[in-house]
């Protein structure tokens, strides 16, 4: 890249009185003397080697080589303007991205909410969401291609100016409709011969309840693939589902679902996040700071 030696000053006073026409016109606007605004296109003219401005009787006319500089000043002062404008948004939250890599299942669970009141706030963010596996999720965020990594569980980086910080545990449940529910406590023998609707094998709460309580067997009779339609088959009185409490707080406050009385205890989700701690835009820094506030 290539710099130039003149002083900035000088193509501000250029570009104003080539807008002018006129050295005490400049000057006000400038807030500067005029012989402070005529030394300012003298130097600039010795610098450049060329002459700028002609004289007359009210102010001064542009050179041929006045007007090819003014295309390229003008432009340039444009484009600082433009962006000292656009970190002044940045700065006033006016505008910015924030990019999260998580989890489908946690970024449906956990994130649709905070995200709706982090943009009832600040409503010209952009957030863009990541979901891929966590393996490739920690490599984009160390090579900053993320501003934020949500997992859960423990997240080991070996840069240290990454900050780790927990987040939260999800508390899980069983849950069905009148057709298979029973107001009875039940164990695991139970749960293990009613028909099981999951999300995923793969998904992280289904695999953390595996290894949590082997004697629990689990054998779905339908694997939706997605929590929202898991929760579909089971309204449809298909069995007995398996999710974030949360994620169906409406309906069991309404009825239209029930939790089941387990005698057993069930794993938590725990929930952490990771970020640089020295080099994220300021959206993300309150993103940041809003998703803690929130836990």
């Amino acid at each position: 890249m290539l710099f130039s030696n003149i002083n900035y000053n000088l193509y501000k006073s250029f570009l104003v009185v080539y807008e002018t026409g006129n050295i005490s016109k400049a000057a006000d606007i400038l807030y500067i003397s005029q012989p402070a605004v005529s030394h300012n296109i003298k130097e600039l003219e010795k610098q450049l080697s060329i002459q700028l401005f002609f004289k007359k009787a009210n102010g001064v006319s542009p050179t041929s080589e006045a007007d090819i500089l003014y295309k390229y000043i003008s432009s340039a002062f444009n484009s600082i303007w433009k962006g000292e404008h656009t970190i002044s948004d940045m700065a006033g939250l006016k505008t910015g991205i924030v990019k999260i890599g998580i989890s489908p299942y946690l970024s449906v669970l956990y994130l649709s909410k905070i995200i709706t009141e982090f943009r009832q706030s600040y409503p010209n963010i952009k957030i863009e969401i990541i979901s891929k596996p966590t393996s490739e999720l920690q490599n984009m965020l160390q090579s900053q291609n993320i501003d934020i990594f949500i997992d859960n569980q423990p997240i080991f980086f070996e840069k240290n100016k990454i900050e780790v910080k927990y987040l939260k545990s999800f508390s899980h449940c069983f849950f069905t409709t009148s057709k298979y529910y029973t107001e009875k406590q039940v164990g695991t023998d139970t749960i293990s011969n009613l028909p099981l609707v999951i999300s995923s094998s793969n998904f992280e709460e289904i695999k953390l309840l595996k290894n949590s309580i082997p004697e629990l067997k689990l054998n779905p009779i339908i694997e939706a693939g997605s929590n929202e339609a898991m929760v579909r088959f089971v309204q449809d009185g298909n069995g007995v589902g398996y999710t974030q409490e949360d994620y169906i707080q409406d309906e069991l406050t309404s009825g239209a679902l029930k939790k089941l009385n387990i005698n057993f205890m069930l794993p938590k989700l725990d929930l952490y996040c990771g970020y640089f701690t020295d080099t994220l835009a300021y959206a993300s820094k309150k993103f940041i700071e809003w998703l803690i506030s929130k836990n």
